[in-house]
């Protein structure tokens, strides 16, 4: 008996656990070709926007193994990468394909997260501010990957089986992130939201710049399934 649980744990580590591991390595070498195109686009963007308005700022910052900052005007994305290997519920989309259900392998990703914040959030740390999803990049052991998040990147990028990690895709997916977050702006909160404030809330204001607030980006998840999104 507990040979036969020997040997399991053996097929285990050697197929899922060595899966896990290659699509760690995938996932972390993504991030690093998001920072390298990040900083290309940084650059492109600058030289072009500089001669007609030098007060744009198009800025990248980064901030460590797992995190990458892009800054546009009063935008910032914030790419976040996770650490753990992530598996998906038996009804996910993505079980129900051939690609998947010819090597479970497949299913197992990494996973990016982007998120919007308004820069002067970040800038002033507002701690009280928030920042939305816009999407997150599952990435496989053989370089597949899928989003789930905001259309149009949910839209473009559903299909797992075809969908491979390139420089061109990367870029696309950065480019598409930036143009959804400058469609929608920030609106003013309403009045009765800010009727009244403490005193703390005053000297919160005055040290870290204005009320704390967010963009709302208007539109659900795409793996909410409603109607309308």
């Amino acid at each position: 008996m507990m040979e036969s649980k020997l040997e399991s744990i053996k097929k285990i580590l050697l197929e899922k656990s060595s899966t896990k591991q290659l699509v760690f390595r995938n996932t972390k070498q993504v991030f690093e070709q998001l920072k390298e195109i990040m900083k290309s686009l940084t650059n492109e963007l600058t030289n072009e926007i500089y001669k007609v308005d030098p007060s744009v700022e198009i800025k990248f910052y980064d901030k460590g193994e797992l995190e990458l900052h892009l800054k546009f005007s009063g935008d910032t994305l914030v790419f976040m990468m996770h650490t753990n290997v992530f598996d998906f519920d038996p009804n996910h989309y993505i079980q129900k394909t051939s690609y998947v259900k010819e090597d479970p392998m497949r299913e197992f990703c990494g996973m990016i997260q982007i998120y919007n914040f308004l820069a002067d959030s970040i800038k002033y740390n507002r701690e009280g501010d928030m920042g939305f999803l816009v999407g997150r990049i599952f990435v496989n052991k053989e370089k597949h990957f899928f989003i789930e998040g905001k259309r149009p990147l949910a839209f473009l990028y559903n299909d797992f089986a075809c969908c491979t990690i390139n420089e061109v895709t990367l870029r696309n997916v950065i480019i598409e992130a930036m143009y959804y977050c400058l469609n929608f702006d920030l609106l003013a909160p309403p009045l009765d939201a800010i009727n009244y404030i403490t005193v703390e809330q005053k000297n919160l204001m005055s040290f870290s710049g204005g009320v704390p607030t967010g963009k709302h980006l208007g539109f659900r998840m795409e793996t909410e399934n409603e109607a309308g999104v």
